[in-house]
């Protein structure tokens, strides 16, 4: 597991991109649109999930 993990954190570091980010995919195939991304990027605000999110939408 921890293998595991360090492979997806290496994987995430050197592409710039989060794996199997949800909003990302939905935002990119136009299930949600810029204002639920942005609802979604408020939700984890205090987290580098949140400012991944947020730069997206090139609000970072």
């Amino acid at each position: 597991m921890v293998e595991a993990s360090e492979y997806v954190r290496v994987v995430e570091q050197r592409q710039g991109q989060r794996i199997a980010c949800l909003e990302e995919m939905a935002f990119a195939n136009g299930s949600i649109d810029a204002a639920q991304l942005r609802a979604a990027a408020d939700k984890f605000a205090k987290s580098g999930y949140g400012a991944y999110l947020k730069k997206l939408i090139g609000e970072v």
